[in-house]
């Protein structure tokens, strides 16, 4: 069971993995699915940690309603607190919060040691959370395997799951520096995990619904009755404790790091908290009527449990539903992995941002200047990595030694209560102008010791309340003294400026302002209007403004002392606006309207966005000067150099240091004249003369060509409020084209005379060249069929031809068969052999002649079946393992029967010819047949330790007719061509191996075969001689074959009636009684041998046995002689093949 957890926990990590790595890709369904606001609205629910997963369950089965608060509380700020989050998270944006440190630190003066303080703040609650979730995986673990083993001791299992924790959470959490920008891929993978835990706890809250229905003796009124379970009753709704730990919880959802980056810095619309004020409390909801009826289930069929946190997990398996159990599981590890990733995360960017970041940047700024990095997003994702990983090995450690042994609630509670400490600074940020920094520590100070003398020591002394007690009340006295010690050393303290500021932009954001019509009681008139664009965009431009506002009703004129209306209001604010930005500009016309005065605070929040409007713009501007592809000078009234691009440093190519902002623009020109830029003339002259035209405000333009060749062309024109601007283009392409088209022109035409000529003389070369072309087609086309029709010929004949010798050299090999051996004198009997090699050989070159001849008319095809391998090898090995013995070479085999899909003939014949060359030329050491299976095929190889064949003549071996050069073995060099085109047919290449002077391997692939489609040959046994005398009658149009097969049969005893025609035999039969066989030459002039044995069988009356003996090796005689119940036997008649015929007529 173990190894079955531990592979649903990877597998289920595994697919966080890929759901988050298909978030981050940019424009994929799932990168746009994770910017929906459902999926924010699931991404809160990250709050359901372990400890609502199992500890609210545990808690429920002994206190009842006691778990509601941590619910009930979320589920009310979201339903009539919505506009408290609202503003945290539109302020957060502006101030580009990253973190809860972030925000309070920037609200109370920027101070980097109030930052420090909360992050440690926030870190000793994280910590002890984290550690609860990996109890939770330990715990669910113990409960399904129930075994003590050394994982359970040393906590190897906590120690795992936060290691795979950690890699997600580096892996996910820091792939950006930029903690504001939206994490898609985490954020869509928590609101995956949120719904799988609300899914696998609703599936165990059925389960647990469908165990009481059949209980008998459980009723729900009784239940929830105040007299029989206090603990259930509605008044317990009423009780301290109830409804302290439901504010606490709701403060939770503020204060809690994790929650205030999913809930803010994650958001990515504030219309999102649309949707998450109704889908998070429905979470929440579902979550509670899940609870309720696993404690009461787990009650009522559990009670010798002491620990009702895994009810969820042990009601399953009362009914052996493992399955079940193991859903939950994956259930409570959801539970625990969302939230110690985002902590994590969350932890880290603060220690990095507020603690290590600032140490950094004050190391290095006491270094020179040459000296100081540049870079540090790499430096900062390590330590941001480095920093999840210290955290998830301390959360272990207090696991280790402190969680392990305490109450789920309980350590939730104290995490709760601890970092209620930053609520009140939270709140003061958001809706007190007056709070200070000051306050901030003197109240997180009281705060602190608050909670160790009413929390921390009560808790671990032998006090008379429950730990649950204990820190309700005990938050409650802390909170007390931290909210009365921020508001009086708030109130002591004076603020700098830049407390006012951060207040100000706080308390009363810009982007609260009201976006309904401005103050309709206002008196502001026209020329009020007028005034306040001049002031802030200049009078040129306002004028100009006020011209395109009047252009559709020219008839129309403004007054300048009439009211101004709304829609002339409108247009000025959207003027201001594009300079000033949109809150600035909303504000400075609502004061304008309301004629009253602004602030030192309020004027310091417009120069901000005044400044980042100002800067967006410059950038814009510089961006654009810098891509231009001419060169930009601008200089103002004094005719001082303002502006330039490199553009026109690159053309001029002034000394370093010469252009900068403030250079007379006469510097620049005089030394441009001194250097002949400005043409002929005195140099002051020259430098005169271009002053005179700036400082006169002439626009001017004119083409200059320098020293170096490059034509500038130089458009001048002035500004409106004094200055010039110059812009210089580089010309010298164009001119230079110019240049040459109107030298092109002057001898066009006579180009064009001489082109067309030219093109005359090449369409005649080319008509010429098409008709010898078609000519020379033709002859191809005529030497291709005559060398088709030739090579047909050729075929043809070659195939006749052997058919033809066959004849004589069948009638040959019978006639030696026939010799009675043992009247022969020793000098005979060795010359007989030698005749019977050269038979031998003459039909092994004529049977591969045939071979040919049918490949190439394609009447040779390959009949593939399912063949034991041995089938095809055993005869050859036998039969070359006796060669091999006569020339005294060592012959091996070894293979495995397989089933194989082949040919058996065509695969025979191969191997055939690889052993007999391997035979034939070694002269001495081994040669080896060896099969080894490669997957779904057979390789059959055959090596010997022969003379080798040279590389440059690999290549040639399976032609026909070539022989390796320098050798003296007889040979005519067509087997191996015979086995390249029967392997090509097969669907196999033959493969060769050879190293000259060492030796050869051939080898050819086959596919195995599948034994059930093999087909089981019967096996005859045959001995030397016919068991009895019989009678045959032998058919065949060549005296000299029957005068050879009436040897052979008188030698072994037996008689041969002969007959050269159909017709003869036909008569015979007519006039005699039947024989016992019959032995039929298949070509019988217009008959043929098939047509005479029915015939002679319808004769006789009696379905005698006998054979085809033919030279025609077609398959479809082959065929057609089996249907007819014939023997196929191919000419030359081997004896041993007649012998085994014989004794199969004497059996029957």
């Amino acid at each position: 069971m173990t190894w079955i957890l531990v592979l649903a926990s990877l597998l289920y990590v595994v697919f966080l993995f890929a759901i988050a790595s298909w978030g981050d890709k940019t424009n994929s369904w799932a990168n746009k699915l994770s910017h929906r606001p459902f999926v924010y609205a699931m991404s809160l629910a990250i709050y359901c940690t372990s400890w609502t997963y199992y500890g609210a369950v545990g808690n429920a089965a002994v206190d009842g309603w006691a778990f509601f608060p941590i619910l009930l509380g979320p589920i009310l700020l979201f339903t009539f607190g919505i506009r408290v989050l609202k503003k945290l998270v539109s302020v957060s944006k502006q101030q580009n919060i990253t973190s809860i440190a972030d925000f309070i630190s920037s609200r109370y003066g920027k101070k980097r040691r109030l930052a420090v303080v909360v992050t440690c703040i926030a870190a000793l609650a994280i910590v002890p959370y984290i550690a609860l979730q990996l109890k939770a995986v330990g715990l669910s673990f113990a409960v399904l395997t129930e075994s003590d083993s050394i994982t359970s001791e040393f906590s190897l299992k906590e120690l795992g799951a936060a290691a795979l924790m950690a890699l997600f959470a580096m892996l996910f959490g820091t792939r950006h520096v930029e903690v504001t920008e939206y994490r898609s891929g985490m954020m869509l993978a928590i609101a995956v995990e949120s719904m799988i835990k609300l899914t696998a706890l609703t599936a165990a809250g059925i389960f647990a619904w469908h165990l009481l229905s059949e209980q008998p003796s459980f009723e729900w009124t009784q239940t929830f009755s105040a007299s029989v379970n206090p603990h259930w009753s509605l008044a317990s709704f009423g009780s301290f404790e109830f409804i302290v730990q439901t504010f606490m919880a709701a403060g939770a959802i503020l204060c809690l790091p994790r929650q205030f980056h999913v809930a803010v810095v994650d958001n990515v619309d504030i219309k999102h908290l649309g949707t998450a004020c109704w889908g998070f409390p429905v979470y929440l909801a579902l979550t509670a009527l899940a609870i309720v009826p696993i404690a009461l289930a787990g009650s009522l069929l559990l009670p010798n449990y002491q620990d009702g946190s895994t009810f969820a997990l042990q009601l399953p398996l009362l009914k052996d539903q493992l399955w079940l159990s193991l859903i939950i599981f994956i259930g409570g590890i959801s539970a625990a992995t969302a939230m110690v990733i985002i902590a994590s995360v969350t932890l880290s960017t603060m220690i990095t941002n507020d603690v290590i970041m600032p140490i950094l940047l004050q190391r290095e700024s006491r270094l020179p200047l040459r000296e100081r990095r540049r870079e540090y997003d790499r430096s900062l994702l390590l330590f941001r990595r480095v920093a999840i990983g210290v955290t998830m090995a301390l959360a272990f450690l207090c696991y280790y030694f402190w969680a392990a042994r305490t109450n789920l609630v309980s350590i939730g509670l104290l995490a709760f209560s601890l970092v209620l400490q930053l609520l009140p600074t939270l709140i003061g940020a958001l809706y007190w102008r007056r709070g200070h920094a000051r306050g901030v520590y003197a109240g997180l100070l009281a705060g602190s010791v608050g909670w160790i003398v009413s929390v921390l020591i009560p808790l671990y002394s032998d006090a008379l309340l429950s730990d649950v007690e204990i820190i309700t009340r005990g938050t409650v006295i802390s909170l007390l003294m931290n909210s009365f010690a921020y508001i009086a050393f708030s109130l002591l303290s004076r603020p700098r400026l830049v407390d006012r500021i951060q207040a100000t932009a706080f308390v009363k954001p810009r982007a609260s302002l009201p976006d309904s019509p401005l103050h309709k009681n206002q008196s502001a008139t026209n020329a009020d209007m007028l005034l306040l664009l001049k002031t802030f965009l200049g009078a040129e431009r306002a004028q100009q403004l006020m011209r395109y506002y009047q252009a559709p009703n020219d008839s129309v004129s403004l007054r300048a002392e009439a009211v101004a209306d709304q829609n002339l209001i409108n247009y000025v604010e959207r003027a201001i606006a594009g300079v000033l930005g949109s809150a600035t500009a909303r504000s400075l016309v609502e004061a304008a309207l309301r004629d009253r005065q602004l602030n030192l605070e309020e004027v310091v929040h417009f120069f901000d966005d005044t400044t980042q409007a100002l800067q967006t713009q410059q950038s814009i501007l510089f961006s654009s000067l810098e891509n231009l592809a001419q060169g930009i000078s601008v200089v103002d009234s004094e005719l001082r150099l303002v502006a330039w691009n490199k553009r026109y440093t690159d053309l001029f190519d002034y000394p370093e240091g010469m252009v900068r902002p403030g250079q007379p623009i006469a510097t620049l020109i005089r030394y441009n004249a001194e250097r002949g830029e400005c043409g002929p003339g005195e140099v002051e002259e020259l430098v005169s003369k271009r002053l005179r035209h700036m400082q006169m405000g002439s626009a001017h333009r004119f083409i200059r060509r320098r020293a170096d060749g490059r034509v500038i062309e130089m458009v001048g024109n002035p500004l409106p409020s004094g200055g010039f601007v110059t812009s210089f283009t580089d010309i010298t392409e164009h001119v230079e084209t110019q240049q040459a088209l109107e030298d092109a022109n002057i001898d066009l035409e006579q180009r064009v005379d001489t082109r067309t000529q030219e093109i005359r003389e090449i369409n005649q070369e080319l008509t010429a060249e098409i008709d010898r072309r078609r000519e020379v087609e033709k002859e191809l086309k005529k030497a291709k069929a005559e060398a088709e029709a030739a090579n047909a010929s050729k075929t043809r004949f070659l195939a006749l031809a052997s058919h033809d010798i066959l004849q004589p050299l069948n009638a040959a090999r019978l006639y030696l068969s026939a010799v009675n051996e043992d009247e022969l004198s020793e000098r005979n009997q060795s010359l007989l052999g030698k005749l019977d090699t050269a038979l031998g050989s003459t039909e092994h070159l004529l049977s591969t002649l045939l071979s040919i001849a049918k490949m190439d008319q394609g009447a040779l095809k390959p009949q593939f079946k399912h063949v034991m391998l041995s089938s095809v090898l055993k005869p050859l090995i036998e039969e070359y393992h006796v060669l091999a013995e006569q020339r005294q070479l060592e012959f091996r085999a070894f293979y495995v029967d397989r089933p194989v899909y082949t040919d058996p003939t065509y695969l025979r014949r191969i191997v055939q010819n690889f052993l007999s060359n391997a035979i034939k030329y070694t002269p001495k050491g081994k040669v080896l047949l060896g099969v080894r299976k490669r997957g779904d095929y057979l390789q059959i190889a055959v090596w010997d330790t022969g003379p080798g064949i040279a590389a440059q003549q690999q290549n040639k071996i399976f032609d026909a007719f070539y022989r390796i050069q320098n050798q003296t073995v007889d040979g005519v060099g067509l087997g191996l061509s015979v086995a390249q085109r029967m392997s090509e047919q097969l669907g196999c290449e033959p493969q060769i191996r050879s190293v000259e002077g060492k030796g050869s391997c051939f080898s050819v692939t086959i596919p195995l075969g599948h034994h059930a489609q093999v087909v089981a040959k019967r096996t005859e046994q045959t001995d030397q001689t016919p068991t009895a005398e019989l009678s045959l009658l032998v058919v065949d149009d060549d005296k000299d074959n029957l005068s050879a097969v009436s040897a052979l049969l008188e030698k072994w005893n037996c008689r041969a009636v002969t007959c050269r025609s159909y017709a003869d035999a036909v008569a015979y039969a007519e006039a005699n009684e039947p024989l016992d066989g019959l032995l039929l030459d298949y070509q019988l002039g217009g008959d043929d041998g098939i047509q005479l044995a029915n015939e002679l069988r319808t004769i006789w009356q009696r379905d005698l046995p006998g054979a085809l003996v033919t030279a025609m090796r077609d398959d479809h005689v082959k065929r057609n002689a089996r249907q007819a119940g014939l023997h196929f036997m191919p000419k030359p008649v081997k004896p041993a093949a007649l012998k085994a015929l014989l004794k199969y007529i004497s059996s029957r």
